[in-house]
């Protein structure tokens, strides 16, 4: 697009970059089948408004009812949800990160770093939790950020997500690249060239193609033929974690806790440490990316988000007392952390065993966690913010193109990108999602009143900033008077910010109802949050605290992205969008007229065939 074509396009009266996408009819959901008819309402924008994000829906004026031809269908039971939740979580994070950050951020207190960041996914996972009962739809973040905050912060959200399936797959590949190539290493007493070729300090690592390829190769056949696979090896993968516990609980010496926070490190490495842990949450998250295949979605989502957080936070803390148990923080390998304990302390079959068990249980994490990457391109395809080829479904009713383009991306970064060079950016992008989903419930329940549109979003707004500010000077310029004033007018902003929301926007009788404010209702049907907006709010405030922990180049980097992101929308995606041009009742006429169409002329032939 030129740049006239991109003004004329931002011009256009109808063109909102803010545009907020119709909230489903949330009955629509307690069918078992996605391809079940989906009711869609039409809305009329406010018109005149200044601002655009004051541009809220307020009128539904029509149904439409649709049934697509081709849909995704509703397969995924409680069991699959946390297997799945379980199965992407409990990987590098464990495996690689327990070893890391106890040598190099937090010592024997990387369990604390463990605790923080499995409060901040707690925080966050129980505001998941009653946005993927309520809007169960496939994208996850991307489509709560849509519903409550419009077009252009879906967008963001959706490309913070991208970073985290695909980086993420990466990395594990990766991980398992140097694991495996290590393995070798000390099983195959050899100088030959294929050895060389394996080496973990060479840039291009074949065994991580070869992983990352296999998976993809899985994942194209669809969800419900990886399933059996997924569920197999989760339940193997928690059986060997459970292994090394048991044998690194019996290991233990009480003297290598002493002293708990080293001194080189101090409570800042252990918050630095919490920001590189929350690599290991990721996956639970990828639960409500599969909403759209989950069966009776308004219970089981929920419980398979706090039955996945739970678990696996038990196992992260009980890891870590074993393997910081074992031996002096120092001495622990930042590369392979448990098979390397054990054989120090002479346990050789278990240092086998667990070496195997990473070897053998990683590749189920590729495979799961890039999951979930096409069922968000079909979300962005279907709303016109990725090309149509992302929304295709073959005849078997598989995301193919997509998950093709998407692994090739995938095996690519895995093959020549480094692990360490992965972690920091992938735990930026997720805890940026993570805030924008904290956020949505807040505006979904406390909206802009009429007579003031655009205030909620403005206070939330202005809650953000205040809160990477705060952390930001608390983490690198609290040392000075000056930095600790600094913060503290900072903090005391970002409290303003909370309460005004309160008085200003009170809390609406029901969910994404705009404009009927009332006594907070719940129903006994949906999970609802607890302390509106005070846990969510505090959720924002971690994320973004624990952002701030990376230097300062690492947060330039990843506000450099989100910048990337804003110029493809503005550039791409506002002129094709579906909200931008006609918005989804039309969409919802077109395909039903299409449908409409293939089935008469598949009649007319089956007619001329009879004559």
């Amino acid at each position: 697009m030129t740049t006239k074509n991109l003004s004329r396009q931002l011009s256009r009266k109808d063109s909102n970059l803010f545009v907020k996408k119709p909230l489903p009819e949330q009955d629509d959901f307690d069918s078992t089948s996605a391809s079940e008819t989906t009711s869609l309402r039409s809305q009329n924008p406010k018109k005149g408004r200044n601002s655009p994000s004051s541009q809220t829906y307020e009128s539904f004026d029509c149904d439409i009812s649709v049934a697509s031809s081709k849909s995704l269908e509703r397969h995924m039971s409680l069991t699959d949800l946390v297997l799945v939740g379980i199965g992407s979580t409990v990987g590098s994070g464990l495996f690689v990160l327990c070893g890391l950050v106890a040598n190099q951020y937090a010592g024997p207190a990387t369990i604390l770093s463990w605790g923080v960041s499995g409060l901040a996914a707690l925080v966050s996972g129980t505001c998941y939790a009653e946005l993927s009962s309520r809007i169960p739809l496939s994208g996850s973040a991307y489509a709560y950020a849509f519903v409550a905050m419009g077009e252009l912060p879906a967008v963001i959200a959706a490309a913070c997500l991208s970073i985290e399936y695909i980086a993420a797959a990466s990395a594990v590949a990766r991980s398992w690249g140097d694991k495996m190539g290590q393995w070798l290493e000390n099983e195959v007493e050899s100088e030959n060239v294929f050895m060389k070729f394996l080496e973990i300090d060479n840039s291009f690592s074949p065994l991580a193609f070869l992983v990352s390829s296999i998976s993809v190769m899985l994942l194209m056949n669809g969800v419900e033929g990886s399933k059996s696979v997924t569920n197999f090896f989760t339940k193997l993968k928690v059986c060997v974690v459970i292994f090394m516990i048991a044998v690194g609980f019996s290991l233990i010496r009480p003297s290598n806790f002493t002293p708990f926070i080293p001194e080189p490190f101090g409570a800042t490495g252990v918050f630095r440490g919490a920001t590189a842990t929350f690599f290991g949450f990721l996956g639970y998250d990828e639960i409500a990316c599969l909403g759209g295949e989950a069966e009776n979605p308004k219970k089981n989502l929920p419980r398979a988000i706090f039955l996945t957080l739970g678990s696996v936070t038990s196992l992260y803390i009980l890891a870590t007392i074993a393997l910081v148990g074992m031996l002096p923080y120092d001495e622990i390998s930042p590369v392979s952390g448990f098979p390397e304990a054990f054989r120090s302390r002479g346990s050789e079959y278990a240092a086998q065993i667990a070496a195997l068990g990473e070897i053998v249980c990683l590749p189920i994490v590729v495979l799961i966690t890039i999951m979930a990457q096409p069922r968000l391109q079909y979300a962005l395809a279907k709303d016109g913010l990725l090309p149509p080829i992302f929304s295709e479904i073959d005849e078997k009713g598989n995301l193919t193109k997509g998950t093709l383009i998407c692994g090739i991306v995938m095996v690519l970064i895995a093959t020549f990108i480094p692990f360490r060079h992965l972690n920091d950016m992938i735990s930026c992008a997720v805890l940026t999602a993570l805030s924008l989903t904290d956020t949505s419930l807040i505006l979904l329940w406390y909206p802009s009143p009429k007579d003031q549109p655009g205030l909620s979003e403005t206070v939330m707004s202005t809650f953000h900033a205040s809160a990477l500010l705060t952390g930001i000077v608390l983490s690198h310029f609290a040392a000075s008077r000056a930095g600790k004033t600094v913060a503290a007018i900072f903090f005391l902003l970002m409290i303003a910010s909370m309460i005004i929301l309160v008085i200003r926007c009170p809390r609406v009788q029901t969910f994404g109802k705009r404009h009927h404010p009332g006594p907070a209702a719940t129903q006994s049907d949906y999970f609802v949050t607890p302390f509106m907006p005070i846990l969510p709010c505090f959720g924002i405030f971690v994320n973004w605290y624990l952002i701030s922990q990376l230097e300062m180049a690492g947060i330039m980097l990843h506000l450099g992205f989100l910048a990337l992101t804003v110029l493809y929308y503005v550039f791409y995606a506002i002129e094709h969008s579906v909200g931008n041009n006609g918005g989804w009742v039309e969409q919802a006429r077109i395909e039903s007229y299409a449908s409409f169409g293939t089935l008469l002329q598949d009649e007319v032939e089956h007619f001329q065939h009879l004559q």
